[in-house]
């Protein structure tokens, strides 16, 4: 290539990062962009961005000490919103749409989260399934990672030989149930205590919503049950 195309190619590169960079900015937007993760959010959340950059890395550092991997084959897109957008809102304030592969190869897809920031969580005094507050950091650290560290969960899969078991071949409880052990007993110290001790509790007061063992081990609530019963199994063996 000649000094005047190579000069041309750079060019042209920066054209189009400036009129990418003034187009999100244009629409209010700031994104960062970490190897296996971008983070979208509106400009002047920088509270949020940091929220979110915190819990991103620390399910990371939960996949590598826990599932001895790193994500280096994805890459998600994970949207902070500041108002309930679709179907993400005050009662499902995470979704996590994965994935799909891009022509690098890499498996894609996208994180709906409805920021910590959001002028809803303080507008109305919500409580989640357990009956704890929404309003905190606490709340949202677990949804962040319970919809990041599945990402963890697949890498696991992807790192089996061929024919080995299916992750999500398993059942839902177990599924679910995982997602939200890792993000009770592994977000914050107040989840770690607090929230475990409500969801055991939680459990001993639903028996019935355990049902064995005829057709399998079956559960009325996939997540707090799923993961409460997984908390029994951590304990236990």
């Amino acid at each position: 290539m000649s000094p005047d195309s190579r000069r041309l190619r750079c060019a042209c590169v920066l054209a189009a990062f400036v009129a990418l960079s003034l187009t999100a900015e244009s629409q209010g937007q700031k994104t960062l962009t970490p190897p296996h993760y971008s983070i979208l959010t509106r400009d002047g959340a920088d509270a949020d961005l940091g929220f979110a950059r915190r819990w991103l890395d620390a399910a990371e550092e939960l996949m590598a000490a826990k599932y001895h991997v790193v994500p280096d084959g994805y890459h998600i897109s994970v949207n902070v919103l500041y108002r309930p957008e679709n179907d993400v809102d005050v009662t499902q304030s995470g979704q996590n749409r994965c994935c799909s592969t891009d022509n690098q190869g890499r498996k894609t897809g996208t994180i709906f989260l409805l920021g910590p920031s959001a002028p809803i969580w303080k507008e109305r005094q919500l409580v989640s399934s357990l009956g704890l507050p929404k309003d905190g950091e606490d709340y949202h650290a677990k949804v962040l990672m319970s919809e990041y560290i599945p990402i963890g969960h697949y890498a696991v899969q992807d790192s089996r030989p061929a024919g080995g078991w299916r992750y999500y071949s398993a059942p839902e409880w177990f599924v679910q149930g995982l997602q939200e052990y890792d993000a009770i007993y592994h977000t914050t110290e107040t989840n770690r205590r607090q929230t475990a001790d409500t969801l055991m509790k939680w459990a001993r007061q639903n028996e019935g919503r355990f049902a064995c063992c005829s057709n399998g081990i079956e559960l009325g609530d996939v997540y707090n049950g799923g993961a409460a019963f997984l908390a029994f199994l951590a304990a236990e063996f």
